[in-house]
């Protein structure tokens, strides 16, 4: 199953914003930008990129300075559009993580050809990482992304962990202590209430997929079919 990207382009150059709004809505994708350091913590805040388009020089800071909040926080690979073109850039730019280091002014056309790559090669990794029940229910444990029919959610990464360890053991019920220790690696303690609100976080986020977080009594928790009316 294949869905458009999500593209956050982070650069405060017009024509940049322009070029790249154009190229990126031809191919199918959706678009999004932010043009400067607060603006771009904010955006990787709230959602989930597919890919992060990144310039270095942004009013407020250097965008490499980002590349923390990039990859560890949003779990998005980066490329670097810059102006900065020097051996030394290009290799810091790739020591701190990115996938490419594409010098300034582009061509539409290349700039394409390297967004579909990178995009190409991330879809591959991803569907590696696709955990399903039926036809009703998949998550993609590197994105985050739950389909539930022709919804999209976007989990947390302890949701996604919580349902991860449901899926895989679907119709078994699980314990406390044994979902404690998926969702963060800790030991559950008698009055930890983490794991029973996250189960009420993804209890919603599987409406109407046919499946149900089941409350086993005396136990804990377990993925079923949802038989009610």
């Amino acid at each position: 199953m294949s869905h458009p990207a999500e593209i956050l382009l982070i650069d405060d150059d017009v024509l940049i914003q322009v070029m790249v709004e154009d190229v990126v809505s031809q191919m199918g994708h959706h678009f999004e930008c932010a043009v400067d350091g607060t603006g771009a913590r904010k955006a990787l805040g709230s959602g989930h990129f597919d890919l992060v388009i990144l310039d270095r020089r942004l009013p407020d800071t250097d965008g490499l300075l980002l590349a923390q909040t990039i990859q560890q926080e949003a779990k998005s690979p980066f490329i670097v559009l810059s102006s900065l073109d020097t051996a030394n850039d290009q290799v810091l730019g790739l020591g701190m993580g990115a996938m490419d280091y594409i010098c300034k002014p582009v061509e539409p056309a290349v700039l394409r050809a390297r967004i579909d790559k990178h995009l190409a090669a991330r879809r591959d990794r991803s569907e590696e990482a696709v955990v399903a029940v039926g036809d009703a229910l998949r998550l993609n444990r590197t994105t985050r992304r739950l389909w539930v029919g022709d919804r999209v959610e976007v989990l947390s990464p302890a949701e996604t962990r919580l349902l991860v360890s449901l899926v895989e053991n679907f119709d078994q019920a699980l314990d406390r202590m044994r979902l404690s220790k998926a969702i963060g690696g800790r030991e559950w303690v008698y009055g930890d209430r983490t794991v029973d609100v996250l189960v009420s976080r993804v209890r919603r986020r599987l409406r109407r997929s046919g499946m149900q977080i089941a409350t086993v009594y005396g136990v804990g928790y377990m993925l079923t079919l949802d038989t009610s009316p």
